[in-house]
């Protein structure tokens, strides 16, 4: 065991700076902020974000103020400075359970009949297997090490047991 004390869940942001601040500002599109735009809304504060695909999980929130252009953000900025966010609905809330996301997960990764008898037609399915029975051939025991330790997996790709001599004659073959 770890010699360690959890002192359970703490919300650090209200505790380090109480309710100073309410607007959250993410202007990027192509950095990955997804997560801190979800904290900002889910502490209940304003997120100013851009109307982008990438954030499109976040417009179904009253405190996401969106903008297209500098003039609405500025637009949204005064908004939020003169006006409280609105607090969370419970259905709201929800949206950011483990529980909602993994239904939205599981959603998202269904295919419906027709997409099955499309796939079907198409033989999909077996170029699906035959790519999934080439990646277990590659990635099992010595020789799924070797392709691990090549990808540059480091220590974790000795996942066979067996590595040791066989990894290292293969590695200074190739190097």
């Amino acid at each position: 065991p770890i010699p360690a004390v959890f002192l359970g869940r703490k919300e650090h942001f209200e505790h380090a700076h109480g309710n100073k601040y309410k607007i959250f500002i993410n202007g990027s599109i192509t950095e990955v902020l997804c997560t801190t735009t979800a904290e900002a809304l889910a502490m209940g504060k304003f997120a100013i974000i851009p109307a982008h695909p990438s954030n499109s999980f976040f417009m179904q929130f009253p405190n996401c103020l969106p903008y297209q252009s500098k003039l609405e953000f500025a637009a949204n900025l005064s908004f939020a400075l003169q006006n409280e966010p609105e607090p969370l609905t419970p259905s709201l809330a929800h949206q950011f359970t483990w529980e909602a996301a993994t239904d939205r997960f599981v959603n998202a990764s269904a295919i419906t009949m027709r997409e099955e008898r499309l796939r079907a037609k198409a033989k999909k399915s077996a170029i699906d297997d035959r790519i999934a029975a080439f990646h277990h051939s590659i990635t099992k025991g010595k020789r799924g090490d070797v392709v691990r330790t090549l990808a540059g997996a480091g220590p974790v790709a000795r996942q066979s047991g067996k590595w040791g001599p066989y990894i290292e004659s293969v590695r200074t073959r190739i190097i």
